[in-house]
Protein backbone atom coordinates (compact mmCIF):
# COMPACT_ATOMS: atom_id res chain seq x y z
CA UNK A 1 0.00 0.00 0.00
CA UNK A 2 2.85 2.19 -0.76
CA UNK A 3 3.77 2.73 3.16
CA UNK A 4 7.41 4.37 3.38
CA UNK A 5 9.66 6.72 1.93
CA UNK A 6 7.53 9.64 3.73
CA UNK A 7 9.00 12.65 3.09
CA UNK A 8 11.61 14.84 5.36
CA UNK A 9 10.12 18.11 4.92
CA UNK A 10 11.93 21.63 5.19
CA UNK A 11 10.49 23.62 8.03
CA UNK A 12 8.46 26.29 5.99
CA UNK A 13 8.24 28.58 8.84
CA UNK A 14 9.12 27.73 13.11
CA UNK A 15 12.55 27.10 12.06
CA UNK A 16 13.66 30.22 10.96
CA UNK A 17 11.50 32.22 13.67
CA UNK A 18 13.19 30.85 16.53
CA UNK A 19 16.82 30.86 14.72
CA UNK A 20 16.60 27.37 13.79
CA UNK A 21 17.77 27.27 9.93
CA UNK A 22 17.84 23.29 9.63
CA UNK A 23 14.37 22.17 11.51
CA UNK A 24 13.22 19.48 9.70
CA UNK A 25 9.83 17.26 10.00
CA UNK A 26 9.81 13.65 9.43
CA UNK A 27 5.74 13.43 7.93
CA UNK A 28 5.49 9.63 8.72
CA UNK A 29 1.58 11.08 8.48
CA UNK A 30 1.90 10.21 4.56
CA UNK A 31 1.42 6.26 5.18
CA UNK A 32 -1.53 4.77 4.28
CA UNK A 33 -3.24 4.84 7.59
CA UNK A 34 -1.48 8.05 8.83
CA UNK A 35 1.09 6.90 11.14
CA UNK A 36 4.26 5.74 11.16
CA UNK A 37 3.10 1.95 12.09
CA UNK A 38 2.83 1.36 8.66
CA UNK A 39 6.03 -0.09 8.31
CA UNK A 40 5.48 -2.21 11.03
CA UNK A 41 1.62 -3.61 9.58
CA UNK A 42 2.83 -4.12 6.03
CA UNK A 43 5.77 -6.87 7.59
CA UNK A 44 4.35 -8.26 10.31
CA UNK A 45 1.28 -9.43 7.95
CA UNK A 46 3.02 -10.46 5.23
CA UNK A 47 5.68 -12.20 7.56
CA UNK A 48 2.16 -14.03 9.19
CA UNK A 49 1.10 -14.98 5.49
CA UNK A 50 4.64 -16.46 4.72
CA UNK A 51 3.79 -18.41 7.58
CA UNK A 52 0.04 -19.68 6.75
CA UNK A 53 -1.39 -17.58 9.24
CA UNK A 54 -5.05 -16.54 8.67
CA UNK A 55 -5.70 -15.18 12.29
CA UNK A 56 -3.76 -11.97 13.91
CA UNK A 57 -3.79 -10.99 17.56
CA UNK A 58 -2.82 -7.80 18.53
CA UNK A 59 -2.35 -5.63 21.89
CA UNK A 60 -1.88 -2.17 21.50
CA UNK A 61 -2.85 1.77 22.09
CA UNK A 62 -4.19 2.23 18.69
CA UNK A 63 -1.52 3.08 15.51
CA UNK A 64 -0.13 -0.66 15.33
CA UNK A 65 -3.97 -1.73 15.73
CA UNK A 66 -5.27 0.55 13.21
CA UNK A 67 -2.45 -0.32 10.44
CA UNK A 68 -2.66 -4.02 11.26
CA UNK A 69 -6.75 -4.13 10.74
CA UNK A 70 -6.36 -1.95 7.51
CA UNK A 71 -3.68 -4.87 5.76
CA UNK A 72 -5.29 -7.53 7.54
CA UNK A 73 -8.56 -6.43 5.36
CA UNK A 74 -6.32 -6.20 2.25
CA UNK A 75 -5.35 -9.98 2.85
CA UNK A 76 -8.89 -11.24 3.77
CA UNK A 77 -7.19 -12.27 6.88
CA UNK A 78 -9.07 -11.96 10.88
CA UNK A 79 -7.66 -9.00 12.81
CA UNK A 80 -8.51 -8.76 16.81
CA UNK A 81 -7.51 -5.91 18.33
CA UNK A 82 -7.21 -5.46 22.31
CA UNK A 83 -7.06 -1.94 23.16
CA UNK A 84 -7.33 0.08 26.48
CA UNK A 85 -10.13 2.24 27.44
CA UNK A 86 -8.40 5.17 27.15
CA UNK A 87 -7.37 5.54 23.57
CA UNK A 88 -7.96 8.24 20.55
CA UNK A 89 -11.31 7.43 19.40
CA UNK A 90 -9.81 8.10 15.74
CA UNK A 91 -7.72 4.70 16.09
CA UNK A 92 -10.81 2.98 17.22
CA UNK A 93 -12.47 3.72 13.99
CA UNK A 94 -10.02 3.18 11.76
CA UNK A 95 -10.05 -0.34 13.05
CA UNK A 96 -13.94 -0.55 13.22
CA UNK A 97 -13.47 0.37 9.00
CA UNK A 98 -11.60 -2.32 9.03
CA UNK A 99 -13.65 -4.91 10.25
CA UNK A 100 -11.48 -5.48 12.93
CA UNK A 101 -12.61 -7.26 15.93
CA UNK A 102 -11.85 -5.11 19.22
CA UNK A 103 -12.48 -5.92 22.70
CA UNK A 104 -11.26 -3.30 25.47
CA UNK A 105 -8.73 -4.84 27.59
CA UNK A 106 -7.86 -2.35 30.63
CA UNK A 107 -7.37 1.51 31.33
CA UNK A 108 -4.13 1.61 30.03
CA UNK A 109 -2.15 -0.06 26.91
CA UNK A 110 0.36 -1.49 30.06
CA UNK A 111 -2.63 -3.73 31.26
CA UNK A 112 -4.12 -4.60 27.97
CA UNK A 113 -0.88 -6.27 26.58
CA UNK A 114 -0.65 -9.44 28.76
CA UNK A 115 -4.25 -10.59 27.73
CA UNK A 116 -3.26 -11.14 24.00
CA UNK A 117 -1.14 -14.10 25.54
CA UNK A 118 -4.29 -16.01 26.79
CA UNK A 119 -4.90 -19.71 25.25
CA UNK A 120 -7.62 -18.79 23.18
CA UNK A 121 -5.28 -17.02 20.51
CA UNK A 122 -2.31 -20.01 20.82
CA UNK A 123 -3.17 -20.11 16.73
CA UNK A 124 -3.29 -16.32 15.72
CA UNK A 125 0.12 -14.40 14.87
CA UNK A 126 1.07 -12.64 17.55
CA UNK A 127 1.48 -8.50 16.43
CA UNK A 128 1.49 -7.23 19.82
CA UNK A 129 4.77 -4.71 19.75
CA UNK A 130 6.71 -5.88 22.61
CA UNK A 131 6.33 -9.87 21.54
CA UNK A 132 7.28 -9.59 17.81
CA UNK A 133 10.83 -8.27 17.58
CA UNK A 134 9.80 -7.67 13.79
CA UNK A 135 8.67 -4.21 15.15
CA UNK A 136 11.88 -3.27 15.87
CA UNK A 137 12.96 -4.34 12.47
CA UNK A 138 10.06 -2.29 10.53
CA UNK A 139 10.50 0.84 12.23
CA UNK A 140 14.14 1.01 12.29
CA UNK A 141 13.76 2.06 8.28
CA UNK A 142 12.77 5.14 9.32
CA UNK A 143 16.24 5.91 10.41
CA UNK A 144 17.67 4.70 6.72
CA UNK A 145 15.38 6.90 4.71
CA UNK A 146 16.40 9.72 7.20
CA UNK A 147 19.70 9.25 6.39
CA UNK A 148 18.97 8.61 2.89
CA UNK A 149 16.84 11.87 2.34
CA UNK A 150 19.25 14.26 4.38
CA UNK A 151 22.36 12.20 5.59
CA UNK A 152 22.62 12.30 9.15
CA UNK A 153 21.44 15.39 10.85
CA UNK A 154 22.66 16.42 14.21
CA UNK A 155 19.59 15.75 16.31
CA UNK A 156 16.88 13.60 15.97
CA UNK A 157 13.54 14.50 18.44
CA UNK A 158 11.10 11.22 19.51
CA UNK A 159 7.94 10.76 21.12
CA UNK A 160 7.93 7.74 23.88
CA UNK A 161 5.05 5.65 25.14
CA UNK A 162 7.12 2.30 25.87
CA UNK A 163 10.45 3.32 24.07
CA UNK A 164 10.04 1.26 21.46
CA UNK A 165 10.79 3.64 18.47
CA UNK A 166 13.55 5.30 19.63
CA UNK A 167 14.68 2.19 20.10
CA UNK A 168 14.81 1.12 16.45
CA UNK A 169 15.63 4.72 15.53
CA UNK A 170 18.81 3.91 17.46
CA UNK A 171 19.48 0.45 15.79
CA UNK A 172 18.96 1.79 12.66
CA UNK A 173 21.60 4.01 12.90
CA UNK A 174 23.65 1.86 14.75
CA UNK A 175 23.79 -0.68 11.57
CA UNK A 176 24.25 2.17 9.28
CA UNK A 177 27.60 2.80 11.96
CA UNK A 178 28.66 -0.52 11.93
CA UNK A 179 28.33 -1.05 8.14
CA UNK A 180 30.90 2.06 8.28
CA UNK A 181 28.34 3.56 5.79
CA UNK A 182 28.32 6.78 8.55
CA UNK A 183 30.88 7.63 11.59
CA UNK A 184 29.14 9.23 14.13
CA UNK A 185 25.06 8.72 14.55
CA UNK A 186 22.82 11.25 15.44
CA UNK A 187 22.10 12.40 19.14
CA UNK A 188 18.86 11.83 20.14
CA UNK A 189 16.16 13.53 22.33
CA UNK A 190 13.00 11.58 24.11
CA UNK A 191 10.13 13.32 24.98
CA UNK A 192 7.10 12.39 27.40
CA UNK A 193 4.42 14.19 28.55
CA UNK A 194 4.84 15.39 32.05
CA UNK A 195 1.71 13.48 33.04
CA UNK A 196 3.27 10.03 32.10
CA UNK A 197 7.15 10.36 31.99
CA UNK A 198 8.67 7.13 33.61
CA UNK A 199 11.24 7.02 31.05
CA UNK A 200 12.62 10.92 31.71
CA UNK A 201 12.30 10.40 35.17
CA UNK A 202 14.31 7.14 35.33
CA UNK A 203 16.81 9.05 33.18
CA UNK A 204 17.22 11.91 35.50
CA UNK A 205 17.06 9.72 38.42
CA UNK A 206 13.64 11.64 39.71
CA UNK A 207 12.69 9.70 42.97
CA UNK A 208 8.80 9.73 41.50
CA UNK A 209 9.08 6.97 39.05
CA UNK A 210 5.45 5.48 39.71
CA UNK A 211 2.73 7.33 37.17
CA UNK A 212 -0.44 8.69 39.37
CA UNK A 213 -3.69 7.62 37.31
CA UNK A 214 -5.54 10.90 38.15
CA UNK A 215 -2.82 12.87 36.53
CA UNK A 216 -2.21 10.47 33.54
CA UNK A 217 -5.68 10.41 32.80
CA UNK A 218 -5.68 14.06 31.74
CA UNK A 219 -3.29 13.80 29.52
CA UNK A 220 -4.49 14.42 25.29
CA UNK A 221 -1.17 12.58 24.31
CA UNK A 222 -3.14 8.93 24.50
CA UNK A 223 -0.77 7.63 22.01
CA UNK A 224 2.08 7.29 24.37
CA UNK A 225 0.53 6.84 27.48
CA UNK A 226 2.35 3.73 29.49
CA UNK A 227 2.50 3.28 32.93
CA UNK A 228 5.45 0.50 32.73
CA UNK A 229 7.21 1.18 29.78
CA UNK A 230 9.25 -2.03 28.49
CA UNK A 231 11.91 -0.62 26.54
CA UNK A 232 12.41 2.04 29.35
CA UNK A 233 15.96 0.77 30.07
CA UNK A 234 17.30 0.53 26.60
CA UNK A 235 15.60 3.86 25.88
CA UNK A 236 17.64 5.39 28.88
CA UNK A 237 20.92 3.36 28.03
CA UNK A 238 20.90 4.57 24.20
CA UNK A 239 20.13 8.19 24.90
CA UNK A 240 23.31 8.30 26.87
CA UNK A 241 25.35 6.36 24.27
CA UNK A 242 23.76 9.22 21.72
CA UNK A 243 25.01 11.90 24.09
CA UNK A 244 21.41 12.89 23.87
CA UNK A 245 18.75 14.25 26.44
CA UNK A 246 15.24 13.56 27.24
CA UNK A 247 12.16 16.13 28.36
CA UNK A 248 8.35 15.84 29.96
CA UNK A 249 6.78 18.38 27.81
CA UNK A 250 3.58 20.16 30.25
CA UNK A 251 -0.15 19.75 28.38
CA UNK A 252 -0.56 23.21 27.38
CA UNK A 253 2.25 23.10 25.14
CA UNK A 254 1.63 19.82 23.63
CA UNK A 255 -1.88 21.14 22.73
CA UNK A 256 -0.52 24.38 21.46
CA UNK A 257 2.02 22.58 19.53
CA UNK A 258 -0.39 21.20 17.63
CA UNK A 259 -1.81 24.50 16.61
CA UNK A 260 1.32 25.67 15.28
CA UNK A 261 2.07 22.49 13.13
CA UNK A 262 -0.72 23.08 11.19
CA UNK A 263 -0.93 26.74 11.26
CA UNK A 264 2.77 27.19 10.45
CA UNK A 265 3.43 23.95 8.31
CA UNK A 266 0.32 22.54 7.44
CA UNK A 267 0.98 19.71 9.17
CA UNK A 268 -2.04 18.15 11.13
CA UNK A 269 -0.40 15.75 14.07
CA UNK A 270 -1.94 13.89 16.80
CA UNK A 271 -0.55 15.48 20.23
CA UNK A 272 1.65 12.33 20.36
CA UNK A 273 3.99 13.50 17.47
CA UNK A 274 2.95 17.44 18.22
CA UNK A 275 4.95 17.21 21.68
CA UNK A 276 8.43 16.85 19.27
CA UNK A 277 7.91 21.06 18.65
CA UNK A 278 7.18 21.21 22.03
CA UNK A 279 10.72 20.00 22.86
CA UNK A 280 12.20 21.81 20.22
CA UNK A 281 10.91 25.24 21.49
CA UNK A 282 12.07 24.32 25.27
CA UNK A 283 15.46 22.76 24.07
CA UNK A 284 15.92 25.91 21.94
CA UNK A 285 15.46 28.09 25.07
CA UNK A 286 17.99 26.27 27.05
CA UNK A 287 20.26 26.69 24.51
CA UNK A 288 20.96 23.11 23.56
CA UNK A 289 21.26 24.07 20.21
CA UNK A 290 23.68 25.82 17.77
CA UNK A 291 21.85 27.59 14.50
CA UNK A 292 23.12 25.40 12.60
CA UNK A 293 22.24 22.33 13.71
CA UNK A 294 20.54 20.20 11.64
CA UNK A 295 17.30 18.74 13.92
CA UNK A 296 15.03 16.39 12.62
CA UNK A 297 10.96 15.97 14.71
CA UNK A 298 9.38 12.88 14.04
CA UNK A 299 5.68 13.49 12.98
CA UNK A 300 4.28 9.74 13.99
CA UNK A 301 0.40 10.28 13.21
CA UNK A 302 -2.13 12.33 12.20
CA UNK A 303 -4.25 14.71 14.23
CA UNK A 304 -7.82 13.00 12.47
CA UNK A 305 -7.20 10.44 15.18
CA UNK A 306 -7.67 12.12 18.00
CA UNK A 307 -10.88 14.20 17.60
CA UNK A 308 -10.70 16.34 20.37
CA UNK A 309 -8.33 18.76 18.21
CA UNK A 310 -11.38 19.19 16.21
CA UNK A 311 -13.27 20.48 18.57
CA UNK A 312 -11.14 22.68 19.57
CA UNK A 313 -10.25 24.21 16.01
CA UNK A 314 -14.45 24.23 15.51
CA UNK A 315 -14.47 26.87 18.37
CA UNK A 316 -12.21 29.23 16.64
CA UNK A 317 -15.21 29.67 14.32
CA UNK A 318 -17.47 33.14 15.35
CA UNK A 319 -20.05 32.53 13.02
CA UNK A 320 -23.59 32.01 14.47
CA UNK A 321 -24.75 28.73 14.32
CA UNK A 322 -21.57 27.39 11.54
CA UNK A 323 -19.15 26.23 14.60
CA UNK A 324 -21.38 22.44 14.99
CA UNK A 325 -21.98 22.27 11.09
CA UNK A 326 -18.17 22.85 10.18
CA UNK A 327 -16.88 20.10 13.40
CA UNK A 328 -19.49 17.58 11.69
CA UNK A 329 -18.18 17.92 7.70
CA UNK A 330 -14.79 17.84 9.66
CA UNK A 331 -16.16 14.62 11.29
CA UNK A 332 -17.08 13.25 8.38
CA UNK A 333 -14.25 14.29 6.03
CA UNK A 334 -11.90 12.60 8.66
CA UNK A 335 -13.89 9.35 8.78
CA UNK A 336 -13.53 9.43 5.17
CA UNK A 337 -9.76 9.93 5.18
CA UNK A 338 -8.87 7.28 7.93
CA UNK A 339 -10.83 4.59 5.40
CA UNK A 340 -9.07 5.41 2.58
CA UNK A 341 -7.91 2.39 1.55
CA UNK A 342 -11.51 0.57 1.20
CA UNK A 343 -13.47 3.28 1.63
CA UNK A 344 -16.53 3.83 3.68
CA UNK A 345 -20.73 3.72 3.13
CA UNK A 346 -22.65 5.56 4.84
CA UNK A 347 -24.39 3.86 7.46
CA UNK A 348 -20.59 2.72 8.26
CA UNK A 349 -20.48 6.39 8.83
CA UNK A 350 -23.59 7.13 11.27
CA UNK A 351 -22.47 4.14 13.11
CA UNK A 352 -19.01 5.60 13.63
CA UNK A 353 -20.38 8.93 14.49
CA UNK A 354 -23.63 8.06 16.26
CA UNK A 355 -25.24 11.40 17.37
CA UNK A 356 -25.72 12.51 14.15
CA UNK A 357 -29.21 11.15 12.01
CA UNK A 358 -28.34 9.21 9.23
CA UNK A 359 -30.25 11.84 6.93
CA UNK A 360 -28.02 14.19 8.21
CA UNK A 361 -24.62 12.28 7.62
CA UNK A 362 -26.01 12.13 4.13
CA UNK A 363 -27.11 15.44 3.38
CA UNK A 364 -23.01 16.56 4.80
CA UNK A 365 -21.90 13.46 2.09
CA UNK A 366 -23.45 15.43 -0.62
CA UNK A 367 -22.35 19.12 0.59
CA UNK A 368 -18.33 17.60 0.63
CA UNK A 369 -18.87 15.84 -2.46
CA UNK A 370 -20.27 18.81 -4.54
CA UNK A 371 -17.20 21.03 -3.25
CA UNK A 372 -14.69 18.31 -4.65
CA UNK A 373 -13.39 16.86 -1.05
CA UNK A 374 -14.80 13.37 -1.64
CA UNK A 375 -16.16 11.15 -4.30
CA UNK A 376 -18.36 7.79 -4.83
CA UNK A 377 -18.05 4.57 -6.12
CA UNK A 378 -20.30 2.02 -6.82
CA UNK A 379 -20.16 -1.66 -5.71
CA UNK A 380 -22.74 -3.92 -5.75
CA UNK A 381 -25.58 -2.29 -4.04
CA UNK A 382 -23.43 -0.51 -1.66
CA UNK A 383 -22.20 2.96 -2.35
CA UNK A 384 -18.54 3.97 -1.05
CA UNK A 385 -17.03 7.37 -0.35
CA UNK A 386 -13.36 7.98 -0.32
CA UNK A 387 -11.53 11.13 0.16
CA UNK A 388 -10.11 13.42 -3.20
CA UNK A 389 -7.25 14.78 -4.02
CA UNK A 390 -8.58 18.04 -2.66
CA UNK A 391 -10.02 17.02 0.22
CA UNK A 392 -6.75 15.65 1.38
CA UNK A 393 -5.03 18.79 1.01
CA UNK A 394 -7.62 20.10 3.04
CA UNK A 395 -6.76 17.66 6.26
CA UNK A 396 -3.17 18.78 5.73
CA UNK A 397 -4.10 22.53 6.83
CA UNK A 398 -7.44 22.66 9.08
CA UNK A 399 -7.54 26.28 8.97
CA UNK A 400 -8.20 26.34 5.18
CA UNK A 401 -11.13 24.62 5.50
CA UNK A 402 -12.49 26.76 8.22
CA UNK A 403 -12.49 29.23 4.73
CA UNK A 404 -14.33 26.28 2.72
CA UNK A 405 -17.09 25.41 4.11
Amino acid sequence: MNEGATPCNDSEKIGNSIGLKNLIFKNEIKNPTNSFKDRVGALLVSHARSWLYDKIICASNGNQGASLAAYCSLEGMKCVNLVPSKIDMGKKAQMIAYNSEILIKGEFVNETIKYALDKKYEDYYQATPIYNPLTIEAQKTIAFEIWKQKGVPDWIIIPMGSGELLVSIWKGFLELKNSEIIETPPKLVGVQSSLSSPIVNGFFDKKKSEIVKTDIQKSHALGILDQKPMYKNLAIKFIKESKGTMIAIPEDLIVSSVDELVRSEGIFAEPSSALTLAAVHQLNDQNLFDEKDQIVCLITGSGLKAPYILEAISTQTTTSGKGSIIITKLKILSQISLSSIKGISGTKIRDLISSISLAAIYQHLYDLESKGLIYRKKEGKNVLYFISDTGKRILDALDILLTLI
